[in-house]
């Protein structure tokens, strides 16, 4: 993971290749989409994230992370930025906690903020982001 961590593409990907069948997904604060989700389609929903924030972000996705191990999980904190198409600039920090249970994501909590969800949330909308069916 750290090998990868300041890459959006391989990141993705190799978080989506440790993802159990099913994975707990939690906010802080607590989102309406939290609970089990297939780990199937957690991993699309994380490459159609990763995707729409390169298109989003001109010039490409700044990324820095810091990765620690805490017991059983492992914690991501990023910060994610750049300039979207209408000029504004954005800086995302995340906090992510992913538990590993049998060398397998079983759970992932992210914890942010509403101004931080609300950036996000913009990023997304700029790279046109869709859930997908």
């Amino acid at each position: 993971m750290r090998a990868a961590a300041d890459d959006p593409v391989q990141s993705q990907q190799v978080l989506a290749a440790l993802f159990a069948e099913h994975v707990e997904l939690r906010h802080v604060p607590p989102s309406a989409s939290d609970g089990p989700i297939a780990g199937a389609r957690l991993a699309e929903l994380s490459r159609r994230e990763v995707e729409a924030s390169g298109r989003a972000l001109q010039g490409g996705v700044q990324r820095r992370s810091e990765i620690t191990v805490e017991g059983d999980a492992i914690r991501v904190r990023a910060q994610v930025g750049g300039t979207l198409a209408d000029g504004s600039t954005v800086d995302v920090r995340t906090n992510t906690r992913f538990t590993v249970t049998d060398g397998a994501i079983t759970a992932l909590e992210s914890d942010m903020d509403e101004a931080t969800m609300a950036a996000w949330g913009q990023v997304l909308y700029a790279g046109g982001f869709e859930l997908p069916a």
